[in-house]
């Protein structure tokens, strides 16, 4: 039996870290992929200076939102360890412990210059991307910037030079108008970095781990630092005028989701979305999430129906006429929980569905009893799992399933891309990509409809989430590499709203050979 990694925790000097890393490393030790074997005690990282109008901000945030899922506050994690506690310097001591991997953590006052014996480096976590790297303070800066997205990233770094490894870089929607919410909802979403990647190195070799993660690049300090009262005053009142234009949209403006179709063959990034008819909304509903099916020479919608009264969504499908309009909808399914995303598609001769059933904690197969309103229940293909729009694919003797996932109640389910495999449709034990999550970027993750190929390619539409709106644009990527070791995908083209479309937003996008449907936000 393959024997679990060797993991060591350089901390601060005490045994206390904060909820998120405390939380990160708690899934590790349930796991069967590492053993977190001792603690190594070094000085707590200093905290950086803070102005006095910065930290009376802080108060102010603490006190208006409250402080539930906390994810700085201290926890301590002797309960988590099996071996001992070691002091930085003790090197021998350290090297006997024959560590796989040493993680630091945000506490420690760690140099990269010092070499610590570990076989596969020192694996940390920083906070900030690009030009808000290493940013203190962080998650500000995207904050008062107005940045759509907030990044961070799980860096493995070679002691021996100001080199460094990134093994996971991610990136989540900005939470506007609250450092403390930004920076709560990055925390919990950077908790899932350090199990994710240790179990692709347990699951493969390590030389393929390294050959996958050899790009390296230099380790760079932000120069961004914590603000000064003046630039604070600033930041307050123009933080404040944009929430105040943000609720008065919100409240004039009551944005909903409609299908749009045209009868045109798909054509890339040209179509041209303004010309396509839209299916009137009732004063209770929007709909979202169009599949559209060719039967019969005749063309069929399946889409998530929202009744506002019920605060839930059902699965109904509409018949797309020859002259160009559209019948009344019909109910296919409905359940007591919410249903969206009804991925159909067609199997040896059958027609079968997979709605997204996230509310449930399962992700069910129904199966056609006659098209295209009756359907009945086939199995659970997963259970205890919140998987977000299941896209399946069927490629080398293979089923794909391609989800999103949320893996603590404040972050996003858009930024991370999770892909399973089985070779029977059938089947309740789908295999989880070493890989996983396969993209994690928030512009360019959730499924946004049906995989296709085109020219002997494989595409795969995705949301790009990276915006105050949801749903607010597409992007669509060629899949280079889909194999049970690896994934790769390369963005081709990107389809945004604006006045040439007339649309806010553009969430969805399927076709068959002659219609092309999409759902969106007319202006």
């Amino acid at each position: 039996m393959k024997q679990p990694l060797r993991i060591g925790i350089l901390a601060g000097n005490s045994f206390e870290l904060p909820a998120w890393e405390y939380e990160m490393l708690q899934q590790i030790s349930k796991n069967e992929y590492a053993s977190i074997c001792t603690i190594i005690i070094s000085e707590n990282q200093e905290p950086a200076k803070k102005s006095f109008l910065y930290r009376l901000f802080t108060k102010f945030e603490d006190s208006w939102f409250g402080n539930k899922y906390d994810a700085v506050k201290k926890i301590n994690i002797k309960n988590i360890f099996s071996e001992k506690n070691i002091p930085a310097d003790n090197i021998q001591e350290i090297e006997s412990c024959n560590l796989d991997v040493i993680y630091i953590s945000v506490t420690a006052n760690y140099q990269l210059q010092q070499v610590l014996p570990v076989r596969y480096g020192c694996w940390k976590i920083i906070v900030g991307k690009g030009k808000y790297f290493s940013a203190t303070p962080p998650a500000f800066w995207e904050v008062m910037n107005g940045e759509a997205s907030t990044g961070s990233s799980l860096i493995i770094c070679n002691t021996k030079s100001e080199n460094q490894i990134t093994v996971y870089s991610g990136s989540t929607i900005t939470i506007p108008y609250s450092v403390k919410n930004n920076l709560r909802s990055l925390l919990w979403k950077s908790s899932s970095f350090l199990p994710y990647r240790l179990k692709e190195l347990y699951d493969l070799s390590s030389d393929l781990f390294f050959e996958k993660y050899k790009c390296e690049t230099i380790y760079k300090v932000s120069q961004l630092k914590s603000p000064g009262n003046g630039l604070m005053i600033w930041f307050f009142l123009k933080n404040s005028f944009s929430y105040l234009i943000y609720k008065v949209r919100n409240a004039t403006q009551k944005k909903r989701f409609t299908i749009l179709f045209s009868n045109q063959p798909y054509n890339d990034s040209k179509t041209n979305f303004a010309e396509f008819k839209t299916i009137a909304l009732t004063k209770d509903n929007f709909i979202a999430d169009p599949f559209i099916i060719k039967k019969d020479d005749k063309q069929f919608i399946f889409f998530e129906e929202f009744l506002y009264s019920k605060n839930k969504a059902h699965i109904s499908v509409k018949e797309l006429l020859k002259n160009g309009d559209a019948t009344e909808s019909v109910i296919v399914l409905d359940k007591p929980y919410h249903l969206s995303y009804p991925f159909v598609f067609e199997w040896e001769n059958e027609f079968y569905m997979i709605p997204e059933t996230a509310a449930n904690n399962t992700v069910e197969l129904y199966r056609c009893k006659r098209f295209p309103d009756q359907w009945d229940f086939v199995m659970n293909l997963m259970e205890n799992i919140s998987l977000i729009d299941c896209t399946l694919h069927f490629e080398n003797g293979k089923w794909w399933m391609f989800a999103c996932t949320q893996n603590h109640p404040v972050t996003t389910s858009n930024d991370q891309l999770l892909l399973f495999y089985s070779e029977n449709l059938f089947s309740n034990n789908w295999i989880a990509h070493p890989q996983n999550p396969v993209a994690t970027d928030i512009s360019n993750c959730r499924p946004a409809g049906k995989i296709f190929s085109k020219d002997g390619k494989l595409y795969r539409p995705a949301q790009n989430n990276a915006s105050q709106q949801y749903g607010y644009a597409l992007k669509i990527n060629c899949i280079e590499i889909l194999n049970e070791k690896e994934y790769k995908e390369t963005e081709v083209f990107e389809i945004l709203p604006g006045v040439k479309n007339n649309l806010l937003a553009v969430h969805m996008f399927n076709f068959t050979d002659d219609t092309v449907v999409i759902d969106g936000i007319v202006k």
